[in-house]
């Protein structure tokens, strides 16, 4: 049975939705013929959404600085407080509830320079397919169909969909949540932490390089990552954001 029939007759059933949205960039970045203009427009859209999404996640990573140096031998298990540490905690997966380690190596930020670099390469520049229709910027799967689409080149013994989301924004906050919790990045996690028990903030260039399993391709992504990096000086951004957050403190 062809892909097309199938996913007709999968929609029929109910078994995966039509919602699929008119996601992706503005459309005038659609219009853009120089190639030039055309990155810029794409690494200054997404800044300010991964912007938002890093200033969120220091907002968290404050909050349970503040509530275990402060509050640790006096909890009040009944307080709103508690409750938010509970729900951070089951976010991003913290084994040990009072360990201040454990959720300073996972609450963290993820450099705007290879989030930038990531969703150039995972989104064809904003022109693929699931970004358009499913505002998925870095290839997310599901395998929920209610909220997914079917890739039209998914194998036949295949049960994932790629996810689709209300915004672009949640893309990058679940881009983000993923590099955070998941174990498959544990050396990404590691890496960060150590740079920041050295005094040194997240550096995208070099974390970038911990990336090996986000992608089928191995060596060759990390080198695909720190060509878009170096040849698009994304590093600039990194000094964009460390010196908004300085300025705000």
């Amino acid at each position: 049975m062809k892909l097309l029939t199938i996913k007709k007759l999968l929609i029929t059933l109910g078994l995966i939705t039509t919602t699929i949205l008119s996601g992706a960039l503005p459309k005038e970045y659609y219009k853009i013929s120089s190639t030039k203009e055309s990155k810029k427009y794409f690494f200054e859209y997404f800044y300010k959404l991964i912007e938002n999404e890093n200033i969120a996640i220091l907002q968290e990573r404050a909050f349970v600085k503040n509530y275990l140096k402060t509050n640790i031998l006096n909890i009040n298990f009944k307080s709103p407080s508690f409750k938010k540490l509970l729900e951070i905690k089951r976010k991003y997966r913290i084994k040990n509830l009072y360990s201040l380690e454990n959720y300073l190596r996972k609450i963290d930020i993820v450099p705007p320079s290879m989030a930038l670099a990531q969703a150039a390469v995972e989104s064809g520049w904003g022109k693929s397919r699931f970004i358009k229709e499913a505002n998925n910027v870095f290839g997310h799967w599901t395998y929920n169909a209610k909220i997914g689409m079917m890739p039209l080149q998914r194998d036949e013994d295949a049960t994932h969909f790629i996810r689709i989301f209300k915004t672009i924004q949640d893309s990058i906050s679940a881009y983000m949540l993923n590099l955070n919790r998941n174990k498959a990045y544990k050396l990404f996690q590691d890496k960060r932490y150590e740079q920041r028990q050295k005094g040194i903030i997240p550096q995208g260039k070099q974390l970038s390089q911990t990336m090996l399993n986000y992608s089928g391709i191995g060596h060759n992504y990390l080198d695909i990552l720190n060509n878009v990096i170096s040849k698009n000086n994304l590093i600039k951004y990194d000094e964009k954001f460390y010196k908004k957050i300085k300025e705000e403190k």
